[in-house]
């Protein structure tokens, strides 16, 4: 008996570490439900109509996806270990848009596993996109930050809930972000910023006229 207490421990140890909550961080899945935004749950290009068929999905590797996570809506942090590159400029139609399965490390990121969720939590998620390349990315995770861009184009989806399956649930559906919104980027903040300053501009010289 005295020596199952030890065993027991262990494995009520293990237990605990599988108990964290993960999500499938990819929109390259079969999702079981219609994107409500019409997006298809994919990414577009900046100006783009959110729109599978006329849309400009995006492209290009030096763009990069990352998980934000948090119980609240004003609480979402970013899961560094989830960063992952978009697909390159030759990938085929069916795959644009989408960022790849491998993170920018070179590691799988699937399934991401959400710090603080457990089984049957229901978690606030949104996906962020940046320019790495652009904000000194490397294949070093968080080198480049969405908080920290200051050049290139960028996007953020809506934030939206993700409930975490329950213990022992084997079905890799329930695992899937069904709630992720089609978005596209914007242009980068000087771009912004230029073109407020010539709006201004305009109407200074309107009310000079």
């Amino acid at each position: 008996m005295k020596k199952l207490i030890p065993i027991l421990i262990l494995l009520g140890g293990a237990a605990t570490g599988f108990s964290q909550g993960t999500v499938t961080f990819q929109n390259s899945v079969t999702f079981q439900t219609v994107d409500p935004s019409g997006g298809g749950h994919l990414v577009y290009d900046v100006n783009s109509p959110i729109d599978p068929v006329n849309g400009a999905r995006l492209l290009g590797s030096q763009y990069v996806a990352e998980l934000y996570a948090g119980t609240s809506a004003g609480s979402l942090s970013p899961i560094a270990a989830s960063a992952s590159r978009f697909r390159n400029t030759s990938t085929a139609a069916s795959n644009r848009g989408k960022w790849n399965t491998f993170t920018v490390s070179g590691g799988l990121n699937d399934p991401t596993a959400i710090p603080g969720a457990t089984f049957g939590d229901t978690v606030f998620l949104q996906v962020k996109v940046w320019d790495w390349n652009a904000n000194g990315g490397t294949t070093v995770i968080g080198s480049s930050t969405f908080e920290g861009k200051t050049t290139g184009n960028y996007g953020t989806s809506a934030v939206f809930t993700y409930k975490v399956p329950p213990a022992g649930d084997l079905f890799a559906g329930d695992y899937f972000m069904e709630n992720l919104q089609g978005f596209a980027l914007v242009p980068e903040p000087s771009a912004i910023a230029l073109g407020i300053m010539g709006v201004a501009g305009l109407m200074l010289i309107r009310r000079r006229k």
